[in-house]
């Protein structure tokens, strides 16, 4: 069935195909407009959906970082979008807690005892510096500033550097917050062009690859404890973010040791993730990878994304393993999950972003 749907798809053209993702994941956020809005609660979403249950439960940080992100794509392609957007990144400024040692974005709208992580707050710098761009509102812009500034305030000097995962728990440095550290700021870099800011995305980024990268295959860890002791659990999003950011770097300061490191990453990262037509990761780390993939081309001027296949796997999600409601499973190469499963905003938006990334790149 895979190779059948990869050769139908294989069969349209890039611009029909763009516009099939296209509204895919439109369709996604309609879905995820419809049923996961919480009544009265100041266009705040909920964190998941079971078909038949009310909603109870509002949406953690890390979910708000991809709707937005979700968001940014579709209003991209189409105006309607905004008027969301806009309600949204508003929204998420329940989320802003401003107790010190430096404000940042929460896990929870407050006010509560803080709980912030700075990868969390990354996301959202991401997010945040697209919308800037979406909505052309310089607002947008310093909100960024200012959860960049919470994020790298989580950076000391044990382990040699390197940004901490969770403020409340500082026992671990994690890929997940300095690679993605190291794309925010980079993101925030290209709105205001501060030097000092692409100086610290390539320490970041140094010190992730010397620390966290497994130089057997270049992939990359997930973490180290204050004891040195490595976690080897690979996530796509890791690699992915340090695909992405050594891309920028590429591009920004024209280092082939970039270049090199990024061809040898998306090479690892194709063999390890795309496997039998099919995205082999959770969806809320592979939107990540798809996305970062969208990087390499421009940068490296070498044609390594197979994108129609990418299209298939997301057709894979679409046909087959979406639910009777339109909701799509965690994992993206599992089969479909049985009627009236529990579904999570994230990776109900994970899809749809993945769908936009990949039709951009296929125009």
């Amino acid at each position: 069935m895979i190779g059948l749907i990869a050769a139908t798809l294989t069969s349209l053209s890039h611009r029909d195909l763009a516009a099939k993702l296209e509204s895919w994941g439109s369709e996604a956020l309609e879905t995820i407009r419809r049923d996961f809005l919480l009544p009265g609660n100041k266009s705040l979403y909920a964190e998941s959906f079971t078909p038949s249950k009310p909603l109870d439960t509002i949406a953690f940080n890390w979910s708000c970082g991809v709707w937005l992100s979700a968001l940014n794509s579709a209003a991209e392609i189409d105006d309607k979008y905004k008027p969301w957007l806009k309600e949204f990144a508003a929204a998420t400024r329940g989320y802003w807690n401003t107790e010190p040692p430096v404000p940042g974005y929460d896990e929870l709208p407050g006010p509560k005892k803080p709980d912030r992580y700075y990868d969390d707050n990354e996301w959202m710098v991401m997010a945040l510096a697209e919308t800037s761009l979406r909505l052309k509102d310089r607002k947008y812009r310093e909100w960024a500033q200012g959860a960049l500034d919470y994020a790298l305030s989580g950076e000391d000097a044990k382990l040699g550097g390197g940004l901490y995962w969770r403020e409340r728990d500082k026992a671990s440095k994690n890929t997940c917050s300095n690679a993605p550290g190291a794309a925010a700021c980079l993101a925030v870099y290209r709105l205001h062009r501060d030097r000092r800011l692409l100086a610290k995305a390539a320490d970041l980024y140094a010190w992730t690859k010397r620390t966290l990268r497994d130089p057997s295959d270049y992939l990359m860890w997930d973490n180290v404890n204050l004891g040195g002791k490595i976690e080897r659990t690979k996530w796509s999003y890791n690699t992915a973010l340090m695909i992405r950011s050594a891309c920028e770097l590429f591009t920004l300061t024209r280092n082939r040791g970039y270049r090199v490191d990024a061809i040898a990453m998306t090479k690892a990262s194709l063999r390890k993730w795309l496997v039998d037509g099919k995205l082999a990761d959770e969806g809320r780390f592979a939107h990540l990878l798809v996305e970062a993939w969208t990087y390499v081309k421009p940068a490296t001027k070498q044609d390594l994304i197979p994108w129609p296949e990418i299209a298939g796997a997301l057709e894979y999600l679409h046909e087959h393993t979406r639910t009777a409601e339109g909701y799509y499973p965690s994992r993206w190469n599992a089969p479909l999950p049985p009627q009236g499963t529990r579904v999570e905003l994230l990776d109900q938006a994970a899809f749809a972003r993945a769908c936009f990334v990949t039709a951009k790149a296929l125009r």
